[in-house]
């Protein structure tokens, strides 16, 4: 996917252009251009009539500067789908408080038809009245209630065109339930809590669609002006390298700092998958330097000095909290280093041996971290990594999907991304996959012990605030109907990736692909 340089965006029935200022003001500079569009009859177009849905879009396109992130709120929301289905323009799609359709249909929630036809024949006969209700059910629910319905009507017109009831007309008909499940580029879908024009139980429908949704807490129809600085975050986030990156890895720093002092005493499945990796280590390697890289606690550092006691050996992470607990109890690495590993301060081919073990979950952007390993890899270099893939923790994913909307189980790549990253960067050999089951308890035990490890739900899209009662036994029921004579499952779906710099790429080498179920809660 090409880079992304610029920004569109489209507003809501009732608004114009003008409505985005709050949100631009929290992002800053973060695109070459910002395109603001005005739809037919509003803002700068209000002399303009609004025409049919095709001939609207076809138009739209011909605005849209090429390689952008599309924001749409609500109507604008909705017709941005519309356009990131057929325009090649557009690269990143984020949408706000935009249903998939506005009104209920075939037991999708939506308006009452009867109420959104009452709306309508009420802005055709008395539109300034009815623009004052729309005001008020924008802002009904949300926590800045007062201020935000102070600003929506001091946005009212000098007049209502028809235009505006053409519009409605539109927005009646869009459907898009089954476009968004179809998109293939990064997108996230804006909801608010408390709206009263768009259900929040939609996000949860189009969540089962396994479509990326958050709900904003506290928040009702309008949250980039309510919350333009979360807004902002969430629209960083897919804007960052191209790609819907779903977490900050400041945030993923912090909870891994916060766990130095409790993961060692959690991490049974973290601690038999480093000694499986390092049994793969090859017979005849014999390293000068090693990195291990997202070296936590020093666990790896450990064991890689008893195997090899001369080597050099370069502990990194992306948590100084990490490397000060290792630094302490096991000082085992010649050097402590604070860095991401797509940013490798390493100077290049001075590593023999690159070792990494469930620490590189964490990076979304696989050409970029396999440039750097092969940067910094020497002639004949070795690279090992255990990580995790789609699939894990499955049952909690699924437990919690009966809960609400939010997302609450990291996002994991799949193994084919790895193996293409793999391949475009001249590194062949081994995958392979093994699926390990730990049983627990009872939920709140697996929740703690990912929160002892630092690996609990820091996606960007998640849902804030404490877990209240009601919300927890919901998740207990759901997850209970999956325990077994073991207890409640959780599931991790572990990829192995064996690895040798080649002139040829990954093709010259054999991929396998294989399995292996261990069950239990401490798979020693």
């Amino acid at each position: 996917m090409s880079t992304i340089r610029n920004i569109a965006l489209i507003h809501g029935w009732g608004s114009d252009s003008c409505c985005w200022e709050p949100l631009l003001d929290a992002m800053g500079t973060v695109a070459q251009a910002v395109h603001r569009i005005d739809l037919p009859g509003f803002g700068e177009c209000a002399s303009q009539p609004w025409p049919q849905t095709e001939q609207l879009l076809a138009e739209l396109e011909t605005q849209l500067p090429e390689d952008c992130l599309l924001l749409g709120w609500s109507l604008g929301g909705m017709l941005a789908v519309q356009l990131a289905a057929r325009s090649r323009k557009v690269r990143a799609l984020v949408t706000i408080a935009a249903n998939a359709c506005f009104s209920e249909r075939d037991q999708w929630p939506g308006m009452p038809p009867a109420v959104f036809d009452n709306f309508c024949v009420s802005q055709q006969q008395q539109p300034e009245k009815n623009w004052q209700r729309f005001c008020g059910l924008q802002a009904r629910g949300d926590r800045e209630m007062r201020s935000l319905l102070k600003t929506l009507k001091s946005w009212q017109p000098a007049e209502f065109p028809t235009s505006w009831n053409r519009s409605l007309t539109c927005l009646g008909e869009i459907d898009n339930r089954h476009l968004l499940p179809a998109l293939k580029i990064p997108a996230l879908h804006i909801f608010g809590e408390q709206d009263a024009l768009v259900p929040a139980v939609a996000a949860q429908q189009l969540h089962e669609l396994k479509c990326p949704v958050t709900i904003m807490q506290g928040a009702g129809h309008c949250p980039h002006l309510s919350r333009p600085a979360d807004v902002a975050a969430l629209v960083k986030g897919i804007l960052e390298d191209g790609e819907s990156v779903p977490l900050d890895k400041s945030a993923v720093a912090r909870a891994f700092g916060r766990a130095a002092q409790s993961y060692d005493a959690a991490a049974h499945l973290q601690r038999a998958v480093c000694r499986e990796l390092l049994g793969r280590v090859d017979g005849h390697c014999n390293p000068k330097r090693i990195l291990d890289l997202g070296s936590g606690t020093g666990y790896g550092s450990a064991l890689l000095r008893k195997r090899f006691p001369d080597a050099e050996i370069i502990a990194l992470d992306l948590a100084p909290g990490m490397l000060a607990f290792a630094r302490e109890n096991r000082p085992q690495a010649d050097n402590y280093i604070a860095a991401d590993a797509e940013q490798l301060p390493l100077r290049d081919g001075c590593i023999d041996l690159v070792f990494s073990s469930f620490a590189l979950q964490w990076c979304y952007n696989l050409p970029q971290l396999f440039a750097e390993v092969r940067r910094v890899l020497s002639a004949g270099a070795q690279v090992l990594i255990s990580t995790l893939v789609p699939g894990t923790l499955q049952e909690l994913e699924e437990s919690w999907s009966a809960v609400d909307g939010n997302v609450h189980v990291n996002r994991f790549l799949p193994a084919s991304d790895w193996q293409q990253a793999c391949a475009d960067h001249q590194l062949g050999g081994l995958l392979q996959t093994e699926q390990r089951v730990l049983h627990f308890d009872a939920v709140t035990t697996l929740m703690r012990e990912l929160k002892s490890i630092g690996a609990h739900n820091v996606n960007r899209a998640a849902g804030k605030g404490l877990l209240s009662r009601a919300r927890l036994r919901q998740l207990t029921e759901a997850y209970e109907n999956k325990r077994t004579g073991a207890g409640l499952p959780a599931t991790y779906q572990v990829l192995y990736l064996n690895l040798n710099p080649s002139d040829n790429g990954a093709s010259a080498h054999p991929v396998f692909t294989g399995t292996h179920a261990a069950t239990g809660s401490d798979p020693v």
